[in-house]
């Protein structure tokens, strides 16, 4: 009986040993994929077609980052947003109407650690965004395509496990021309 027992216990016992200095220590990577989700709001005026002031928005990012060293970095991802609940009431009283924008932006990186898993992080970039709306002329409604380009920023806090799953909240704003974004976005990453 002794025998039976000892041989599943030698044969699991490395694993369990392996698997906890795994977990232990964390990964270090130059590498890194992520996104995230958040609302806020937007301001958009053109000279041809009116505007769209302080109407709310849903706003999704992805992005790639590589780490130069432990502290800066660049990355590259993309960007989309469209109207969220009160942008109804936002299109009663505007000509323009189901603002809409997806872009491609670039940004530097750098993050100051407050501990091992906690740290507060900026990116400062530029944004290229493609805008789609729709306006109402002569009551007629007009289908909108223009382009954007601008300022990417954003500050957050991050939450790294050991395990390279990364949790963030940031606050985004992008200044552009014609459009500006505010959102509080929430996300996760995960270094390779």
């Amino acid at each position: 009986m002794y025998k039976l027992l000892s041989l599943p216990l030698i044969l699991t016992a490395p694993l369990l040993l392996l698997s906890q200095s795994i977990q232990a220590q964390p990964i270090e990577s130059n590498h890194y994929i992520g996104g995230t989700l958040g609302y806020g709001f937007h301001d958009f005026e053109t000279k041809e077609h009116g505007s769209a002031n302080f109407s709310d928005s849903i706003t999704a990012d992805i992005y790639y980052r590589y780490m130069i060293n432990e502290h800066f970095g660049v990355e590259v991802g993309g960007m989309s947003g469209s109207g969220g609940a009160f942008s109804i009431f936002s299109d009663i009283w505007h000509d323009v109407k189901g603002l809409s924008y997806r872009g491609v932006r670039t940004t530097a990186y750098g993050k100051l650690p407050l501990s091992a898993s906690n740290s507060l992080y900026a990116k400062a970039g530029a944004a290229y965004q493609w805008i789609n709306y729709d306006i109402s002329q002569d009551k007629d409604r007009v289908s909108v395509s223009e382009t954007d380009n601008g300022f990417y920023g954003a500050i957050g806090w991050e939450f790294r496990f050991q395990n390279g799953l990364g949790l963030n909240a940031e606050y985004q704003h992008v200044p552009m021309s014609n459009l500006t974004l505010k959102s509080y976005n929430v996300g996760v990453n995960y270094a390779f």
